[in-house]
């Protein structure tokens, strides 16, 4: 196993279970304490985990907005897989929004190459798209958030209110049956939540170890959209809530499964 891929072990099983122990780690990835400490330390210097004493915990435990680039990092391959599931969703001359989260940005390098009207908030939705000669793309503007490279507040959200969104597909930092869906960035959690009735299909697109958390802004209720992507890790329990709201789950495996 290369660094880099116990890293992402390491990841994974941070955001399962909020936290791990480095001689835990040792063990079940069958290396030194010495090499793990390293795996931790490098995560912390690119703020993916926080190192606490003989471990390390999830960044966002903190309610900390990790910058774009290390959450792009989280659980890459199931953010993969929810994105290309989420993406087949669309069809040809379809309005949607794509926002500033991480696996929704990479809903858009698996767009097909169709006629359609891009709405964003996302600078590296703009970025990957901007070629596209049968895409309409269109940017809000608004106050730039460095951390997220996106524009959010009322500039970005008046905007958008002369669009109808056939597709709105909007990231979360949790996804709670209870509490809904929720997000540590206030900015980007109003933005979210004044789009909601302007879509048609509202789709939240998540890894599996977003669901059954709870961030500090929630932006939609359960009964708020209407379709979920994740992936093949998602316990049934955690899903069958959902599905009893009438809720569509397009579940995307997860590969070798």
């Amino acid at each position: 196993m290369s660094p880099q891929q116990r890293q992402e072990t390491i990841l994974r099983q941070i955001e399962r279970e909020g936290s791990v122990r480095s001689l835990q780690l040792a063990k079940s990835l069958d290396v030194t304490p010495e090499t793990i400490r390293k795996d931790l330390e490098q995560l912390a210097s690119t703020n993916r985990v926080i190192r606490t004493h003989g471990g390390a915990t999830r960044a966002t435990d903190a309610h900390h907005d990790l910058p774009l680039p290390a959450r792009q990092w989280v659980n890459r391959e199931e953010k993969i897989i929810v994105a290309r599931a989420a993406a087949a969703l669309v069809q040809p001359n379809d309005t949607i929004f794509l926002d500033a989260s991480s696996t929704v940005l990479l809903i858009a390098e698996y767009l097909p190459e169709i006629p359609l009207t891009v709405l964003t908030n996302a600078h590296h939705v703009v970025v990957a798209l901007g070629g596209r000669s049968q895409c309409d793309l269109i940017c809000t503007g608004g106050n730039y958030e460095d951390r997220s490279r996106s524009y959010v507040g009322a500039m970005a959200e008046d905007a958008l209110k002369r669009f109808a969104i056939k597709w709105l597909f909007l990231g979360v930092d949790g996804l709670h049956p209870e509490f809904g869906a929720s997000e540590v960035n206030p900015g980007q959690a109003v933005l979210k939540e004044r789009l909601l009735p302007r879509a048609e299909h509202v789709c939240i697109v998540c890894d599996s170890t977003k669901l059954g958390r709870k961030s500090p802004f929630i932006f939609a209720q359960v009964n708020q959209f209407d379709v979920l992507v994740t992936d093949s890790h998602a316990r049934d329990t955690d899903l069958q809530a959902y599905r009893n709201a009438g809720i569509r789950t397009v579940i995307a495996p997860i590969e070798g499964e």
